[in-house]
């Protein structure tokens, strides 16, 4: 908040010099270490009389039973099948954070609940906020950037709210900026620079074919198996057009790619008719995203014309929705969608980390000067998206954070798609002119345990001759992919001509569809979305189109191969829509 621009608000601060209620407080977090990064900046004099924003996250129930609480709502046994859990803090905490700030000064008219009701928003002075949490604020400055923060050094609260209160900001998160000096601008100037940041792979590596003019006699069902279309689609997997806008699918994309609506124009015209022309995503930009046009090539448009193209074909007349994510310079991550999805997810577990995630404002010249989006957008009911890292990437700890957040987001009935990559057994830096489907087993994540039966069964009928220094066959990890969808030969309007894609880029979003479109009739049916859906596949096997051909070569290798039932280069198989909407109708 910038010091200079804050309103003077007298009348806060008779209220403000209340008699202090008759409770205990208890410190709640200081600051542990001390970095020469920030240093107190005494030419800034803060106002008292300043109002700042103040957020108090609300502590959420259950998390520690997270995993049995997920299989509980989403095995298709369980007799609380469907019940997703709103990840809200309990009544008594609500009710008892409400009396605490009333009884400080801060009344009720005053205090906005977040829907999910993990936050308690409200604005107060400096001097207010400094007489509720029993600390004092000052501004500190970033020796690298020159930004001035304004925090405390600790801060405490009542003894009997400590259980229902996560954390309040702006405190010791130097997360509320103030207005630089014009030295400090200065600064900023002088040691401004762009942060490399590890890329996330690209739609798995979409690989473009050929361009070709708009002829409409190759696009029928005759020509499927060189033209792959919408109309394709539904006849692979038994399905029809939507009919329904009941539910919610969401798309992310990481810029600089993005989609053109000229492109998506050029689609609807030749391979979707029955969409009007300028049909677009809705658009939720997060971190100084955009959708840009400025650069227009394959790289830029390719994986955000395939997934929009073909969500938008397949759902029609459900809306999708974009998350487009990150700023031109700083670039973005798993993370940074997640935090602005869930903002309890933004300072859980240590926030972002530096050298994997885009760290917003971005100081790089250009970059996007703005606060981190931090719950500023609600999940759909089914999320896709085409990018992916490799697992040996990144470390262990940032993984599992990730996955817990999956977890939770899970639990309150999101479904969570992503693309196995292009390489086979090899990591996404691999080098191939023909794609083959990413698979194998996790040298990270345990086994699920509505995985075990399939994977034991692939172990003891078609165990692979690989040695333990080949992959990790301890035959205890998690075995992926879980299911697969057609990735070759996808046509697409990518910079105003008709073009040929292939990838697990495409059959993430195809995948994706045929889920939203099951919800719809869920809801329709008056039933919940389908949420986490990994016991229930598991459980139906006979559900998929069993593919038992083919294999991922890769890292000098064969690969695996794909085998009867489950195995690591197309999971259980191809979605048949009819059998897999009874499985899902047929549960509470």
């Amino acid at each position: 908040m910038k010091l200079t621009v804050l309103a003077i608000v007298g009348g806060f601060v008779a209220q403000a010099l209340a008699a202090p209620a008759p409770v205990p407080y208890v410190l709640h977090e200081k600051r542990e270490v001390q970095t020469g990064k920030w240093t107190r900046n005494l030419d800034v004099k803060l106002n008292r009389d300043a109002v700042i924003p103040i957020s108090i996250g609300l502590t959420q129930r259950n998390l520690e039973n997270g995993y049995d609480l997920l299989m509980d709502v989403s095995h298709p046994e369980s007799p609380n099948y469907g019940k997703h859990w709103r990840l809200a803090p309990s009544a008594e905490t609500v009710s008892s954070v409400k009396s605490w700030l009333a009884e400080s000064g801060i009344h009720d008219s005053r205090v906005k609940f977040s829907k999910s009701l993990g936050w308690a928003k409200f604005n107060a002075t400096v001097e207010e906020v400094e007489y509720l949490l029993r600390t004092e604020y000052y501004a500190y400055t970033n020796a690298e950037t020159g930004n001035d923060h304004l925090a405390c050094e600790d801060y405490s609260v009542p003894t009997h709210l400590k259980e229902h209160i996560d954390f309040v900001t702006p405190t010791i998160h130097f997360d509320a900026l103030v207005k630089p000096t014009k030295k400090r601008r200065d600064l900023e100037k002088r040691s401004m620079r762009v942060r490399p940041t590890p890329q996330i792979k690209k739609g798995s590596d979409i690989v473009p074919g050929p361009e070709f003019g708009p002829e409409a006699t190759k696009y029928t069902l005759a020509n499927c198996y060189e033209y792959v279309t919408p109309q394709c689609i539904r006849a692979l997997y038994n399905f029809t057009n939507g009919t329904l806008a009941l539910s919610s699918y969401g798309v992310v994309e990481y810029t600089p790619q993005a989609y053109l609506q000229t492109d998506l124009n050029l689609f609807y015209t030749n391979l979707a008719r029955e969409i009007p022309s300028g049909t677009k995503p809705k658009v939720n930009l997060i971190d100084g995203a955009t959708v840009q046009t400025t650069t227009q090539s394959f790289d830029d448009n390719g994986e955000s014309d395939l997934d929009i193209q073909y969500a938008i074909a397949l759902v029609y007349p459900q809306k999708v929705t974009l998350y487009q994510t990150g700023d031109s310079v700083e670039g973005a991550s798993f993370n940074n969608f997640l935090d602005a999805i869930d903002a309890a997810y933004c300072t859980s577990g240590g926030g972002d980390d530096s050298s994997q995630d885009g760290i917003y404002p971005d100081t790089a010249s250009g970059g996007y000067k703005g606060a981190e989006g931090c719950g500023n957008y609600t999940a759909a009911s089914v999320i896709s998206t085409s990018y992916g890292y490799n697992e040996a990437d990144l470390t262990a700890a940032y993984e599992t954070r990730q996955c817990n957040e999956y977890m939770k987001l899970g639990l309150a009935g999101t479904t969570f798609l992503y693309s196995s990559g292009d390489y086979g057994v090899a990591g996404n830096s691999a080098c191939q002119t023909v794609i083959y489907s990413g698979g194998g087993f996790s040298n990270v994540f345990a086994m699920p345990s509505y995985q075990s039966s399939a994977v034991a069964s692939y172990f003891s009928e078609h165990k692979p001759s690989y040695t333990a220094t080949q992959y990790n066959n301890s035959q205890a990890v998690r075995g992926y992919p879980d299911v697969s969808a057609n990735g070759a030969n996808y046509v697409v309007a990518v910079d105003g001509s008709l073009s040929l894609v292939y990838g697990t880029s495409a059959s993430s979003p195809t995948f994706g569809s045929v889920i939203t479109l099951i919800n719809e009739q869920r809801i329709h049916a008056n039933k919940s979305a389908v949420g986490f859906i990994n016991p229930t596949v598991y459980a139906n096997p006979s559900a998929f189109n069993d593919i038992t051909s083919g294999g991922n070569e890769g890292c000098g290798t064969d690969g695996f191969t794909a085998v009867e039932g489950w195995d690591p280069v197309t999971g259980l198989g191809t979605p048949n829509y009819p059998k897999l909407l009874a499985v899902f109708m047929a549960l509470s």
